[in-house]
């Protein structure tokens, strides 16, 4: 491979990745969908068209056979003179005129429905096609949604984002300072209070006159 031909393709697949990065993928299937549907709802219109042609064809072919069995019919029933005999000859000639064109138009009635059934089945294939391309995008929807959440925890758990170890470990902290202030308060009875005070003062009152009372041995020891 050539210099030039390496450099273009090198060239080449930086464009198609970069592309590939900031393609809006979902929009662009989006789009394709959409004009998948316009396509699809014209040919439907199309076909249902040409089936209305094709019923007024085989109306029109039916009509025909009639008239040629109805003029032959009339031809068999004119008497046996000249006059009967010119006008059964007519009769059949007009039978004749109307088998013709229902030969002439069966062959037309036989392409419209090969053109018709060969429609049908590109219609067939139309809507096939654009359901399959829903499925695929609402599967692509949902494993992206599903790789985007999990690049989120990965990033969440790495610390990428947030480091929710010492968010948890604060968040702990303020909670065990809440219940200890909550024990607190609720563990405080004001008659127990009460009664330990009076007894700490007492315990203190007590104290204060051992002190004094070794105090006066002490001085009165020293007289």
């Amino acid at each position: 491979m050539s210099f030039f031909k390496r450099v273009t393709l090198a060239v080449s697949t930086g464009i198609d990745r970069m592309v590939g990065e900031i393609e809006n993928h979902d929009a662009v299937v989006e789009a394709g969908i959409r004009e998948s549907r316009r396509l699809y709802a014209k040919a439907k219109v199309r076909y249902a068209r040409m089936q209305e042609d094709g019923l007024r064809l085989r109306r029109r072919l039916d009509g025909l056979r009639a008239d040629e069995k109805a003029w032959r019919e009339r031809a068999l029933s004119c008497p046996a003179t000249p006059e009967g005999e010119e006008k059964a000859i007519a009769c059949l000639s007009r039978a004749k005129r109307s088998a013709e064109q229902a030969e002439s138009l069966t062959d037309t009635v036989r392409r419209h429905l090969e053109v018709e059934a060969r429609l049908g089945h590109e219609i067939e294939g139309l809507r096939q096609r654009v359901e399959s391309m829903e499925h695929r995008r609402q599967i692509m929807r949902s494993r992206e949604a599903t790789a985007s959440a999990a690049s989120r925890i990965r990033e969440t758990d790495t610390g990428g984002l947030i480091d929710l170890d010492d968010t948890f470990e604060r968040w702990e902290i303020r909670v065990t300072e809440s219940e200890l202030t909550t024990d607190t308060l609720s563990d405080t009875d004001p008659l127990e209070s009460e009664f330990v005070a009076a007894e700490s003062r007492a315990a203190l009152e007590a104290e204060l006159e051992t002190l004094r009372r070794d105090r006066d041995d002490l001085s009165g020891g020293a007289r």
